[in-house]
Order: C-alpha cells, then structure tokens, then sequence
C-alpha cells in the first residue's frame, strides 16, 4: 500500500503539472477529479464490486471538517505546481513527515521518533533546506516564490494527521468508503472554491476540445487521484 501510494502520488504531481499546461485552472482540474473519483466509487457500489458505506448523516457530520482542509489543501497543491516547480513540491512534500511526527506528539499521544527515525528524518529536512539553498527561484524572488508550497506543507500537515485520527475514529466497512466520503462530499465546496477564479467555468467548458494529449493526461491525473484514495 505504501509503495503503490508513493508511485501514485509522485505521478500525480507531474501528471497535475502537465494537466495545468493545458487547462489553466487548478480548480477546474481539481473539480473533474473529485467529480470523476466519486462517479467511479458510486459505480463500484452500483456493481456490487464491494460492500461499500453509504452515507450516513453520523459519518458525514464527523467527515465535515476534514473536507474543508482536504479541499483548501489540493487547491493550494495546484497552485503550488502552477506556481513553482515538480521538484520543489515534491522536497516540501517528503518534509512532511517531519511535521506530522510533532503534531502527533502534541495532539495524538504519540511517542516521538527514536533516535534511528530522527536520523532518517534529520536527512530528508537536511535536503530540503539544501536543496532550497540551491534553488534559483528562491534566489531571485525570496521566500514569497514558496508562499503557495508552504501554505500547501501546513495543510497536508494538519490533513494527514486530522485524517488518521479521523479514519481510526469512523469505522468503514470498506477502504472505498473514505474515498466516497471525501470525494463526494467534496464536489460541492471544490466548485464553490473554483468560481473564485475567473475562468473556472470556461475551462470546464471546453476540456470536451482539448487535444488528444490534453484529454489523456486530465484523464491519467483522475485515475491516479481515485488510486491515491
């Protein structure tokens, strides 16, 4: 699971950075791939594939608050990509880990990491801050060319460490469960947070014209972004 999570996860990071090539607007991207995630699990369901959750006002109430940080956080992933670089997500991306084992020490009673983990954890850190070092953008625009990927490293820090509680503390008959719960219920606010942008609508408009290309990696990003779930 955590190897297939990875290979999904990095993928998407570049499958988003190309999809923003031909539809610039990181809400419209976001929207399809929400809508198309939620589709595909409703289809499993209909098909009788898996015993999956159906929605219950219970599970749904206790699903509202992360939806919030689950949306605001893919909208700050995209206009991270669309702002910097592949490889500067990816470096705050793997810091993560760094965050999420103090946060969960703080709010989760969790142990912190021993010393073998610290050293591990200690060298990713030492690479990003060596690889920020490094980087021209950074150079030439200070840290305001980070506002977005920073913002971005906050939220899938409260995300992953509000979402393990979460899915510990929901009991799901199903692993597609949580996938129905956050896509679906994230349909709503995610075209509320796309109308923000002036041509939200007029993208969505035309990805029926895109180019073969164009339609084949948005499709790629929503089938990994399904598979992430």
């Amino acid at each position: 699971s955590i190897i297939g999570y990875s290979l999904c996860s990095s993928t998407m990071l570049l499958a988003n950075k190309l999809a923003i090539e031909f539809v610039p607007s990181p809400s419209a991207i976001s929207f399809v791939q929400i809508l198309f995630s939620t589709i595909t699990v409703l289809t499993l369901r209909a098909t009788g594939y898996s015993s999956i959750d159906w929605f219950e006002w219970g599970k749904m109430r206790a699903y509202s608050y992360y939806i919030i940080i689950f949306v605001v956080t893919i909208y700050c992933n995209m206009k991270a990509l669309e702002a910097s670089n592949v490889e500067t997500v990816i470096v705050f991306r793997a810091c993560s880990p760094v965050a999420v084992s103090f946060t969960e020490y703080f709010f989760m009673d969790r142990e912190l990491p021993n010393t073998r983990s610290a050293l591990a954890l200690g060298i990713v850190a030492f690479g990003a801050v060596a690889y920020c070092l490094s980087d021209s953008q950074l150079a030439l625009n200070g840290l305001s060319s980070y506002s977005w990927v920073l913002l971005y490293f906050f939220l899938i820090t409260l995300e992953m460490t509000y979402g393990k509680k979460l899915i510990s503390a929901v009991k799901m008959e199903s692993v597609w469960g949580p996938v129905l719960y956050c896509n679906a219920l994230s349909v709503l606010p995610m075209f509320v947070m796309g109308m923000g942008e002036s041509n939200f609508i007029s993208e969505l408009l035309r990805l029926p014209e895109l180019s073969g290309p164009g339609l084949a990696i948005v499709l790629f990003s929503c089938v990994t972004g399904t598979l992430i779930g």
